[in-house]
This record gives structure tokens, C-alpha cells and sequence, in this order.
């Protein structure tokens, strides 16, 4: 019998079946694991507020494995014992298993929600009527997607591709506007409206002549004042349509305005935008200065986060800022590092015990080697079990310097199981 137990009252011998939170991001080696030392209880006291517990795999008390040495650890049947060595390489393949099944979720879910933004965005242009019903169900998915794995969600919008940033942008502002107004404890039905009014926040655009809006280089002073017509023009075409809410229509109209009164179309300014508001045009910028264009290069993610701080106190507040900053990371998921061995791999979780050592997909070894197949590591784990400080990341860098193409990592990791690599 499976049953809900507060972290609070949970005891040694007790077997951990299921968290409230995703596993993949968790301090925990396995999907499943029976509780045998004052460690992981206070690994789970740090990152869960209740557990399920499976009685039937459950001590009732005593036996060996209360004094289980630390370096050794029962196996998930609970009778095996095997090194720690073994068990966190048993822990990559839970890894593997469960990132390849997040993702293949989550890339479907990209894929029919860039199908809808670009059929509406064409409705759009041929004044065709504008229907928002399939637009709530898909988010509807993506706040789900966000609760169950936000992770995978954050690293599938950094999968970009330049020919098709107008529908992927609109698609990445949702998730990550969704995300970031969980971070700061907005309720579903709140983020429901968040998430519609970004995946719509750009719709005004399809009314901006396309040898404007597609310019390879800077706008003229004409061309600007025409392209700063696309809040107003989108909250009209939404309001007119009755199908969009009023804290959605905001973030269509005002996701251009900034608190010193500078932005556009309105000049608001200070109390005058709402948090929502300002949490969809903190995501609207990164995902736009992070991006490839037809005619230059995005910046890489944690570029784009100093960037941003430095204008927050002007464009959207210091502190949200911040707030922003702790949603996406130190390293932020899908940007590549490069450890202290020398060895490169993709973030794809921070480990909230341990946020300088974050879980990490290796790629490569640090003699330039490939994984195959791919390594899936907790770096803190991976330093608890060899001391010599190189399992820290020392830096993060530019896949384009390594050759590796992320979209093309990520699907074939996803469809292939990693058995090869995908240069550029």
C-alpha cells in the first residue's frame, strides 16, 4: 500500500516510492529508494515537503540495512548491496530514461503549439477569423509540463532555430513566462493567463509589413514607428475577438512599456504595469537577445541575464530581476559547460542542494573524447565520490565553438538514445 507522508514524520526503513517534484532535478540517484541514513533524510527534509511511501517495501525496523556504511548502498530490490560508484552509474541510466521521456513530451508539445502560432499567425494575414480556444488548451499542457518538469521545459526553449524564430519565440515566452510566474508562486488559474497572453503577446505583428518586420538590420526611424504599433494593433485584434482575457490583453498591449516611463505603446510607468505584465516582458527580452536570426547570432543565455540586470533597474525593476535570475539558474539548463577536468556537457537540472554543481549530460571527456552513449551526472554526486574538485564547472561556453548543434543534440539523444553525436 502506497500512502502520503509529510517529510516531517517520515522514518529510517521507510521505502521512498514517489516525491512531490520531479526526479530528475532531485538530490536522489534512483526512482525509488529505501531510506537508510540521516543523510538522505535530510536531503528530502530540504527539498520535499511530503513523500509516498510504499509500505510493502517498507522495514519494520532493525535488520542490516540500518547500518549500511557509507559507502555502500542497497540496491533498488533492497537486498543487493553495490558500491556508491555503482549506484550513482545506475542513477545516469534512470537519468537518461527519464530526460529522453520528459523531452520527447515536451518536443511534441513544442511542435503542435509552433503548428497552431503559425496557422493563427497566417489567419491573421488574411483577415481570416482568429479563434484562441486551441490556444488555452495548449497552454493548459504547458502549465502542466511546467509542474511535472520545468526543466526540460526551460531546456527545450533554448532548441532554436533562426528560420522559425517569430513562431518558436511566441511559444518561448509562454514557458517561460509560465515558469517564471510559478517561481514567484502564481496559481494556475493565473498562469493559464500569463502563459495565453505570451503566447499571443506578438500577434500584432502579423499586421506590420513582412519587408519591415523581416529587415536584415537596424529599423529606420519610420520603420521603428510602424513596428511600435504591434501592442496596440494585437490587443485590438484580441479584444475584438472576445475570447481573450483581460489580464491576457494586457500583457498583448503593454509588454513593451518599461517602469521609467520609456517604452511604448503607452508610456506607462512605475505601479502603472503590472507584475505580469513585467514578468512576460523580462521573458519576451531574453528569449529575443538569446535567439539566432536570419541576420545575427543570439548571445548566450547567462550574457543575456547580465545584460538585462544591468538595464532591470530602469526597464523592469531590480528585484524581479533577480527573481528571474533564480528561476533560470547560475547555470542556466541547456547552456554547455565546461568543468574543471576539462571535459563539456549540457545542464540539465540544478541540484537545489548544490547549485554550483548542477546535473550535467556529458558530452565529451576532458581529452575531447565522446560519450557514447552520454553520460547523465549529478556533479555533486560525482564530487562526493571523488574529491579532487574537478566534478565544478568552470565555465560556461558556446556549442558553436564546439560544434555541436543543441535542436539536433536534443532530438537525436531523444529518438536515437544517444548513440551518436550531431556536429553542425
Amino acid at each position: 500500500m502506497k500512502r502520503k507522508v509529510n517529510v516531517s514524520d517520515v522514518q529510517m526503513g521507510m521505502y521512498i516510492s514517489e516525491l512531490d517534484k520531479p526526479w530528475l532535478g532531485s538530490p536522489f540517484l534512483f526512482q525509488g529508494f529505501k531510506l537508510e541514513d540521516d543523510e538522505d533524510l535530510d536531503k528530502l527534509k530540504d527539498y520535499c515537503e511530503y513523500v509516498i511511501v510504499d509500505d510493502e517495501q517498507t522495514d519494520d525496523g532493525g535488520g542490516d540495512d540500518q547500518t549500511i556504511r557509507l559507502s555502500m548502498r542497497a540496491s533498488p530490490d533492497g537486498k543487493t548491496k553495490i558500491t556508491r560508484e555503482e549506484w550513482a552509474r545506475k542513477a545516469e541510466d534512470e537519468r537518461r530514461l527519464t530526460f529522453q521521456q520528459s523531452m520527447r513530451e515536451a518536443l511534441d508539445l513544442r511542435d503542435r503549439t509552433k503548428g497552431y502560432v503559425e496557422q493563427l499567425f497566417q489567419d491573421v494575414r488574411l483577415g481570416v477569423s482568429v479563434n484562441t480556444e486551441q490556444a488555452k488548451v495548449l497552454v493548459s499542457e504547458i502549465v502542466a509540463k511546467v509542474a511535472e518538469d520545468v526543466d526540460t521545459m526551460l531546456w527545450m526553449t533554448q532548441l532554436k532555430n533562426a528560420h522559425e524564430y517569430t513562431q518558436q519565440h511566441c511559444m518561448n515566452v509562454s514557458v517561460l513566462a509560465v515558469a517564471f510566474g510559478a517561481h514567484l508562486g502564481y496559481p494556475d488559474e493565473q498562469l493559464q493567463i500569463i502563459g495565453l497572453g505570451a503566447l499571443l503577446h506578438d500577434i500584432g505583428k502579423m499586421k506590420v509589413p513582412k519587408e519591415i518586420l523581416d529587415k536584415p538590420g537596424k529599423l529606420t526611424p519610420e520603420e521603428f514607428e510602424i513596428m511600435k504599433r504591434h501592442p496596440a494593433e494585437g490587443y485590438e485584434l484580441m479584444k475584438e475577438s472576445g475570447q481573450v482575457p483581460a489580464g491576457a490583453l494586457q500583457i498583448i498591449r503593454f509588454h513593451h512599456e518599461r517602469i521609467s516611463g520609456k517604452g511604448y505603446p503607452d508610456g506607462l510607468a512605475g505601479d502603472q504595469i503590472s507584475t505580469a505584465v513585467l514578468l512576460s516582458a523580462i521573458c519576451d527580452v531574453y528569449d529575443a537577445i538569446t535567439s539566432d536570426r536570419v541576420y545575427h547570432h543570439g548571445i548566450p543565455a547567462h550574457e543575456g541575464l547580465n545584460a538585462m540586470y544591468q538595464l532591470a533597474p530602469n526597464d523592469f525593476g531590480k528585484e524581479l530581476m533577480q527573481e528571474f535570475i533564480r528561476c533560470i539558474g547560475i547555470y542556466p539548463v541547456g547552456s554547455m559547460v565546461e568543468l574543471k577536468s576539462g571535459g563539456v556537457g549540457i545542464v540539465l537540472t540544478n541540484d537545489p542542494s548544490n547549485k554550483l554543481r548542477p546535473v550535467v549530460m556529458l558530452l565529451r571527456d576532458p581529452k575531447g573524447k565522446e560519450y557514447l552513449p552520454r553520460r547523465y551526472v549529478s556533479l555533486s554526486v560525482q564530487d562526493e565520490l571523488d574529491k579532487t574538485g574537478k566534478w565544478t564547472v568552470s565555465r560556461i561556453v558556446d556549442p558553436r565553438n564546439y560544434g555541436i548543434n543543441m535542436q539536433q543534440l536534443a532530438s537525436q539523444e531523444v529518438l536515437d538514445g544517444g548513440s551518436q553525436v550531431v556536429h553542425i
